[in-house]
């Protein structure tokens, strides 16, 4: 009986060592997403007046608990932030990183000499889920003068990274940013004659295991529309970062060990049962 039962017993005993010991490590789920337009050129019609909007929310359920969403603004809508002090500097489109859980964050500026940034962020230890959102629109009326086409350029850098650090703790992960471009009839609503959303510029990263995936990309891009007739559209261009984060609780160690020993017991009694 002992020789049979020695490698059982060895085995409950590392299980429980291994068990016990991983509740000592540390969740952490991390995501962020940011995006940098610039060097915007458009050709083959007249553009008008320029109407421009952002916007943010930051929530989590987190360790602290909260969420935040700012007032739509023109051009810098403020930031929203959930998370312990000192909160991060306005327009801050680096990265805070794993520093000071937990922390959801999102910003956006639209600047005078027109370069689009946003960014979105979260750092999550505990279980809980959160999500931070920054968006931005900028609209204008186009007149074409014959029929034709028209064309959208501009420069773009972008960065997505999500982190996962082993833990007892099981989730996700994930990072994305989007832009669109689109040329539709005046009126509201107006009909979509034509719209694009190039690959290049709508990525999104996740993980729901260990590890790292970073995803940094840039150049510059160039969208041509379908043969318009003459006359006078609305345009529209737009994009987003996103991150959301996910963290649920596994089976603690206690209980682990409490089943591997049910597990044994169960395998002892069986054993004597097939002797007597």
């Amino acid at each position: 009986m002992k020789r049979t039962l020695g490698p059982l017993l060895r085995f409950l005993a590392a299980a429980i060592v291994v068990a016990l010991g991983a509740g000592q490590a540390r969740a952490d789920f991390y995501a962020y997403s940011t995006q940098e337009l610039s060097g915007f050129t458009f050709s083959g019609a007249t553009i008008g007046t320029l109407s421009t909007g952002t916007n943010t929310s930051a929530a989590q359920t987190g360790v602290p608990l909260g969420g935040e969403i700012q007032l739509p603004n023109a051009t810098d809508a403020l930031e929203s932030y959930v998370g312990p002090g000192p909160r991060p500097a306005e327009n801050l489109f680096a990265q805070v990183g794993l520093v000071n859980p937990d922390y959801t964050r999102a910003d956006v500026l639209i600047t005078p000499a027109f370069t689009i940034s946003t960014v979105a962020e979260g750092y999550l230890t505990h279980t809980g889920v959160s999500a931070g959102t920054s968006a931005w629109s900028v609209t204008a009326p186009i007149t074409v003068a014959a029929d034709g086409t028209v064309t959208l350029g501009f420069n773009y850098a972008n960065l997505l990274q999500v982190i996962i650090n082993p833990s007892l703790l099981d989730g996700s992960a994930t990072a994305n940013y989007t832009f669109d471009f689109s040329i539709a009839t005046q009126g509201n609503p107006g009909v979509v004659l034509f719209d694009s959303g190039p690959t290049a510029v709508n990525n999104t990263i996740g993980r729901t295991t260990p590890g790292s995936t970073t995803l940094p990309d840039a150049g510059t891009i160039s969208i041509t529309s379908t043969t318009l007739a003459a006359g006078t559209y609305q345009a529209t261009i737009s994009g987003s970062s996103r991150v959301n984060l996910s963290a649920r609780a596994v089976p603690e160690p206690g209980s682990i060990a409490l089943m591997l020993v049910g597990g044994f017991g169960f395998a002892v009694y069986n054993r004597r049962t097939k002797k007597s």
